[in-house]
């Protein structure tokens, strides 16, 4: 069985400044890989230019199709979910708009039951539903932003620093 996200001779740039000098590494379906280094040798890049938030070079490929170059949005509609470090919470919506944000891309908008799945994993944020996001404490902001990627049924989890 093919990998799931292939990743070969890829360069990231923040402007002129390159920061990836040509890595390679592959994610088995199924599995789990574990990026590792020390702050600032390209880690949270490496997860963006997965997603298409930086400039590249090379070849990323997801379920056996090129995405290099590809949109944001559209890498996130082909079923690449994205825990950004710092959590990238909408803090002035409430825990339930967040959770339904994470759905905004699947064509089904019957979310009900995976909401309640995601309480049985994060039982924190039923309590909190009606909260204002900001409000949360670090590790329920954390538990918030895993719950809305997954909300949106990705074949991959990408996570910056989860814990």
């Amino acid at each position: 069985m093919p990998a799931l996200l292939e990743v070969s001779g890829l360069h990231a740039f923040y402007g002129e400044t390159e920061i990836l000098h040509g890595i390679d590494f592959a994610v088995e379906t199924g599995g789990v890989t574990a990026l590792l280094g020390a702050n600032g040798a390209g880690k949270t890049t490496t997860l963006r230019a997965i997603c298409g938030m930086v400039s590249t070079a090379g070849e990323v490929i997801f379920a056996g199709r090129p995405i290099a170059g590809w949109r944001t949005e559209d890498i996130a509609r082909r079923g690449i979910g994205h825990v950004p470090d710092g959590r990238g919470t909408f803090l002035e919506l409430s825990v339930e708009d967040n959770l339904r944000l994470g759905a905004i891309s699947r064509r089904d908008r019957d979310i009900g039951a995976d909401i309640e799945r995601m309480f049985g994993y994060f039982p924190k944020l039923r309590e909190r539903l009606r909260q204002q996001a900001g409000t949360l404490s670090g590790g329920e902001q954390q538990m918030l932003a895993i719950a809305r990627a997954l909300l949106s049924r990705p074949k991959l989890l990408l996570l910056d620093e989860p814990s």
